[in-house]
């Protein structure tokens, strides 16, 4: 699986939710900091099915250096 759909993301979100006690918050810095990070690459997502779940896990992108954050 190479990306979660609306609906499977809906999900994933719902389900995140539910284990940290139905609330997250996200500051509007954070959210911005996640959509536009000072290196101008987003983190991409590594989309791993398992027998019974999925394994979802943040691969940060080269900076613009060539580095990785």
């Amino acid at each position: 699986m190479r990306y979660l759909s609306d609906v499977n993301l809906r999900a994933v979100l719902s389900v995140l939710i539910a284990r940290a006690g139905g609330t997250i918050e996200i500051s509007n810095r954070e959210l911005y900091d996640a959509m536009l990070p000072d290196n101008g690459q987003a983190e991409g997502f590594e989309i791993e099915e398992l027998p019974d779940a999925l394994r979802l896990t943040t691969v940060p992108r080269p900076g613009l250096n060539g580095a990785q954050r």
